[in-house]
This record gives C-alpha cells, structure tokens and sequence, in this order.
C-alpha cells in the first residue's frame, strides 16, 4: 500500500523556489528592508527583528504543511475562494493525487517524462528522475482530510503553474469516412471453464450485498483467468473487465466469467481499454494491433471493428458518448493521435485521426458527454474538447514533472489526473492542485461527483472521503490498472459522474455492482 513521506531537505529547497515568488515573499522583503532602515535610523537591534521577520515565515509554513498552498505565481490567491473541497492536500486524481493528491500521486517530482520513458506493461514503473524545477509546488507528503486553516495571504489551494491557454488545433479535420465497416455479428457463449469442474461459472465467494452484517472492505474474487487485466467498467447488467490475451471477463450474480477469451478478431491481442454506452447496453473493448470490439450486454453477442481506417495501431484507450445505437467512440493511440467514429445501423463511419499535442503517447481519454471531454499523454500534458473532439486545447499541466497515467472527471469542468509518481492532479476549470498521496505508482483512477478512487502498484487504492484522499486496505499486492466506482440500484438512472442521465458520457449506467479494481494475474478485488 502507498504511504506518505517528509520530503527532506531537497523538499523544503523545491518549496522555497516556490514560497520565493509568493506575495507572502514580496511581504516579507518589504519588511526586511523597512525594519533594515529602521535599524540605521533608531536601533541596531531593528536588524535582528527584521532577519526574523523575513526567515521566520517560511520556515513556519513549510513545517505545518502550509507551503503546499502557496501560490507558484503572485496573483494566484485570486483563487482563493474557488471550490477546493477536493483540494485539501490530498485529492488525487487528475493529477493523481489530484494529483492534487492522490492515489496516483507520487511524491518525487518525477522527469519530464517522455512517450519512451514510460512503459504502461513495467510493474512498478517508476519514471526516470529529472529537473525537479517547475511550477508545480512540493508535495505535503501527507494525506489528510481536515484543511488547516490557511494564513492571511495564502491561498487554500496549491496554484500549479499549467498551460491554461486554449491553443485550439487549427487544422480541423471534420470529413467523415463514409466507408463504413458492417459488423459481422458473432453469438459468443458463456465463460471457459477456469477452475476444472466441468462448469462455464467460475467458483467465487462474491460478498452478499444484501448481507447486513458484512463489513464493507476490499475482497478478493475468483476469476476465470490468470492474465493480467486492464481495465473495468460497470453497466446495469454488471461489470466488464479486459485485459492480455484479448480476455474479456463479464461479472454475473455468480462471479465473474469470461465472454471473450481471445478478443474480437480470435487473435489474442491485449486489451488495454473498456468502456460503455450511456445506457449501459453496450461495452467497446479496444487493444494492440488495431483490436477493436463491441459487446451487446442484453444479448451476449460481438462485433468485430477492428483495423478501423485500415488503422492497426496499439488503442491505449477507449471512450464512448452517447446512448447504444447512436454512440460516439473515441480511440487514443501511443503515437497521440485520436480517432473519432459515429456508430449507426451495425456500423461505424471513421473521422480522419488527429493530434491534439506534440505526438506523445496518449494514456487515457474520458468523456462526460457527447461533446466534452478530455485526454492526458505520457509528456504531462493535458487536452480538453467542448465539440465533441472536433478540434482540442491544451489545459495543462506544465512542470509536473511526470507521466500522466490516468485520467477521470466528476462534471465538465472537475477533472483528474492520475501520475506516475503517486500524484494526483485535480483541475477545476480555472486552477490545477497536485497532491502526493504515496509512494506507489498510481495506473488508474475514478470520480463522480460524490467520491473517487484510485489504484497502482502494490494494491494501492486510495478513497476520495470528506475533501481527501485516504488510502485503504486491500488484501493483495497486484499492480492495479484499472478501477471504477460502483452503484445501488437505485442509482441506475443518474449518470455517477455528472449527477445528471443526459450528461451520462463514458461513466453511466454504473448499477448494482461493487467498486472493482483489476490488474496482475487476473487480480480482481471488489468492495460492496
């Protein structure tokens, strides 16, 4: 599990960088050189007062922890009284840690990390060191989630010093491919039989929901395979996982079965992203060499898209807009491009790719709905869209000095950010906070507007409760890639990350299911 660290001596030098450009700095100096004056005129001992009056501030916030809100630039407190519930030193998730604190956040200000730097296969990938000069301000090195109250000058939130400038992508691509690809539909059958006993259900002992007295903690669950899983998502008719092989694991009242055992083109390509419909009845799946499905959750049958735009790239990431039979897909690959397809009467019609950034490679996308949404690359970079992936601006994050590894967003403008340094990033459409929530690489990471979690390296997971970041207890030591928040029944018909069905995007249709992380081995833990 991730633990918080001091960060040392190094730790307060990288603060006082940024304490040094801080209007409490311009106060103090003001001082110094008054009392400095003061000691020429009237008394000698003015200069003792005036060298405590300049050395005695800093020294003070950065052992109470202050000196993670002090702004990177003067005139950022002017954001003082914005939203920074999820800020309180512990929000991780843009940014991990909200990256702003969390799970995902890493304490050392990581390299600027580039596309080869960063392996999303390497168990407890850690990004090589580097300059730990930027703008975004040391990491507090604990996670709690009571506020201390800020002094006079110091805003609550930590400002990180990201590029908010909307450089909008001027060469904007809006043909649509008309060649569209006919699914060839495939009736897929129940689950293999994983544990020799001549069944297709996998034996599992999954938690009563119903059971009063059961405690609400992390479990583990049998699965129906030993590869590693890379991602999950949840519809009203369950949870999805899929992962290496072209494993695709479905989650019944029983346990947890496989649909797909090699992928939808039968060859075995890994899986790397899931997502669903709006409504939950459909589940895209995308992986290496241009693998690309789609998985009708009411009838239990598969349509092979794969090689779209004759496009046999590795998809990092997959995220769907839009009720079933009329959703938006999007697809991110490791060269940072994006591919937007219209899905209509069993087939797609493919956009032309595009690049929103400098070519690294993009790690995750999300949409909120069918016109926002944002993806984050492997070079600190962040891109949001309000039309619908037509054209894309760079929001950030400038100095974060690590790879972005995942990214979720509770509303249009709440967004966060998972690091591979065990940060979390959160953006709340003006100001971007990072905290540090543990030592642990962070891989995955999930809000709504009521919670978050966020997983990594050493079955880490950290919970969003009351403003913060907490870590809590799992009984494994997997990597975990992947993760999302469940929902009651009753919960069905509210999108979990908007609050609002219309605005369902990519996170919708959660229902009836527990939290699920995944990851190593076939690792799958569950909490109710």
């Amino acid at each position: 599990m991730a633990s918080s660290t001091g960060g040392g001596l190094g730790g307060f030098f990288a603060y006082y960088r940024e304490y040094a450009r801080s209007g409490v700095h311009a106060a103090t100096a003001a001082a110094l050189t008054a009392l400095i004056g003061l000691a020429s005129l009237v008394s000698r001992w003015f200069v003792v007062l005036a060298i405590a009056v300049y050395v005695l501030p800093p020294i003070f916030l950065y052992l109470t922890a202050e000196g993670e809100r002090v702004p990177t630039v003067v005139g950022d407190g002017d954001h003082e009284d914005e939203k920074t519930a999820d800020d309180h030193g512990h929000e991780r998730t843009s940014g991990s840690d909200e990256d702003a604190g969390g799970g995902r956040d890493r304490t050392e200000t990581g390299s600027d990390t580039s596309a080869a730097d960063f392996d999303p296969d390497a168990d407890g990938f850690t990004p090589a060191g580097g300059d730990t000069d930027g703008g975004v301000a040391g990491d507090t090195g604990s996670v709690s989630s009571e506020e201390a109250s800020s002094p006079e000058g110091v805003p609550a939130a930590t400002a990180v010093a990201g590029d908010a400038s909307t450089d909008v992508t001027d060469d904007v691509d809006t043909d649509v491919n008309t060649d569209a690809d006919v699914d060839t539909d495939v009736s897929v059958g129940g689950g293999a039989d994983a544990d020799g006993d001549g069944d297709s259900d996998a034996d599992t002992d999954a938690v009563d929901p119903d059971d009063a007295d059961a405690e609400r903690g992390w479990v583990a669950a049998d699965t129906p395979t030993t590869e590693t899983l890379r991602d999950v998502v949840h519809t009203p008719e369950g949870a999805y996982a899929v992962g290496d092989g072209g494993v695709v694991l479905a989650r019944g009242v029983d346990g947890w079965e496989a649909v797909l055992e090699r992928g939808p083109t039968a060859a075995s390509n890994h899986l790397r992203g899931v997502d669903a419909t709006d409504d939950g009845r459909a589940v895209w799946f995308a992986g290496d060499s241009g693998a690309l499905g789609r998985y009708d959750a009411e009838s239990g049958r598969h349509t092979d898209h794969s090689a779209p735009n004759d496009e046999t790239s590795t998809w990092t990431d997959v995220a769907i807009a839009g009720p079933a039979g009329e959703e938006r897909i999007y697809l991110t690959d490791g060269s940072g491009a994006v591919l937007r397809g219209e899905y209509g009467r069993k087939s797609v019609e493919w956009d032309d790719s595009r690049k929103p950034g400098s070519g690294s490679s993009l790690s995750a996308v999300v949409f909120v709905d069918r016109d926002t949404g944002h993806l984050c690359d492997t070079n600190q970079c962040v891109y949001g869209t309000t039309d619908g992936g037509a054209s894309y601006e760079t929001i950030g994050i400038e100095d974060a000095n690590t790879a972005f590894t995942a990214i979720a967003a509770a509303d249009p403008e709440t967004i966060v950010v998972a690091g591979a340094d065990g940060s979390i990033f959160r953006y709340d459409g003006t100001v971007w906070t990072r905290l540090h929530v543990g030592e642990d690489a962070l891989g995955a990471i999930d809000r709504t507007a009521d919670g978050g979690l966020v997983a990594g390296d050493g079955g880490a997971v950290h919970e969003f409760v009351d403003g913060g970041w907490e870590p809590t207890e799992t009984p494994v030591e997997a990597v975990l890639r992947g993760i999302v928040i469940g929902t009651d029944d009753a919960e069905s018909s509210t999108a979990e990350d908007t609050g609002n069905a219309e605005d369902a995007g990519d996170t919708a249709g959660r229902a009836g299911g527990p939290d699920v992380a995944v990851g190593d081995a076939g690792t799958i833990v569950e909490r109710w």
